[in-house]
């Protein structure tokens, strides 16, 4: 009686939220190489990262009225950034490559055109475009997806030799094929997925984690410009790479009025695999350093809030993590195919039994 509930909350659950899974799992797949696809499809070559001609074109932006937040590195060919800014009150993501020359300029109300469509995608994957409640209701599907991972493991555990063998029985009825198939299928697949589907779900309450964890992103105390004579772009840049020799530049966030500061992210030797990389060093408006994160040596508690992104996105394992993470995707759909023929076969073998008792 206890198998029969499990089995039937199963089915419910996984009947309500089949189509949220089924769009986070095309969602995912079509975001996992989004930087790669963006930057082939722009035809921009990788190139090394000239910071001072990257500082030249920021600082001449600036000077021409655009309110720029901050720069990041694309994720895909190196020597490609982003920078995102305000004009004439119209949120734009304008694309610079490593030397300097603005490649793209587009308005974040196009979504779907220039590459638009991946930043739509990816931001339905992270909140289903519903804002806060999006990361609520993403952390109930994603630990209810877990749940029902383990719950058919535990299932079918006790009965995997006979649904192996229905699986490659050539002759076995269709229902019990495809048991067998969801059973092989899903138990290859589940660590893999549970990793990237827990990560995930702790993403969307990243905030609430690191708070349990006691984890906070020190920041410079200062709220007041320096009277000094600021120091040049290129001097910040130079700077904060000279910190790590050796790291590439990720990530500049320029000052604004309550932060007279940069903060400028670089990916570091010796720290966490990931596209984004998480050292971080502050540059004040005069060019000195303020303060540092250098994650290569993070504390505990840090290092866990710092692997869930790699993880959930396999960049933890570099090439072969982000494939599997691909992978993982593609198992996932998988999963709900075998599952959703696997219910209408056992729906039309009971209305077939039924019809046969009424006879």
């Amino acid at each position: 009686m206890q198998l029969s509930k499990l089995r039937l909350i199963h089915k419910w659950l996984s009947l309500v939220f089949l189509t949220v899974w089924i769009l986070q799992a095309a969602s995912g797949l079509m975001i996992a190489f989004r930087a790669d696809i963006d930057d082939f499809l722009l035809g921009q070559k990788a190139t090394k990262t000239d910071n001072a001609a990257i500082a030249a074109t920021i600082d001449d932006m600036i000077a021409n009225g655009d309110d720029i937040s901050s720069v990041w590195f694309s994720g895909g060919r190196d020597g490609q950034y982003d920078a995102y800014l305000e004009r004439d009150g119209d949120s734009r993501t304008v694309r610079i490559d490593g030397v300097g020359n603005r490649v793209r300029d587009r308005s974040d109300s196009n979504l779907f055109s220039d590459g638009a469509i991946f930043e739509t995608a990816t931001q339905f994957h992270k909140t289903l475009l519903l804002g806060s409640v999006g990361y609520t209701f993403l952390t109930i599907s994603g630990l209810l997806l877990v749940s029902n991972i383990a719950m058919g493991l535990t299932i079918g555990w006790s009965r995997r030799k006979r649904l192996t063998a229905f699986a490659q029985a050539p002759n076995a009825p269709k229902p019990a094929s495809l048991s067998g198939w969801h059973w092989r299928v899903g138990f290859w697949g589940a660590l893999p997925a549970s990793v990237v589907i827990l990560s995930g779900t702790a993403l969307a309450q990243a905030d609430v984690i690191a708070n349990w964890l006691g984890v906070t992103q020190n920041a410079p105390a200062i709220t007041d410009p320096v009277r000094t004579p600021h120091a040049p772009l290129e001097h910040v840049l130079d700077t904060a790479l000279k910190q790590y020799p050796g790291s590439t530049l990720t990530a500049v966030s320029l000052p604004s009025e309550n932060r007279p500061w940069y903060r400028i992210r670089v990916n570091a030797p010796g720290e966490m695999p990931r596209l984004y990389g998480a050292t971080r060093v502050f540059v004040g408006l005069d060019g000195k350093v303020l303060l540092e994160h250098d994650a290569a040596n993070s504390a505990a508690n840090e290092r866990i809030t710092e692997a869930l992104y790699p993880l959930h996105t396999g960049q933890i394992g570099g090439l072969p993590g982000r494939l599997l993470n691909f992978a993982t995707g593609i198992w996932l759909l998988v999963m709900i195919t075998l599952g959703i023929q696997l219910w209408l076969a056992r729906r039309r073998q009971r209305q077939s039994k039924s019809v046969q008792g009424d006879t």
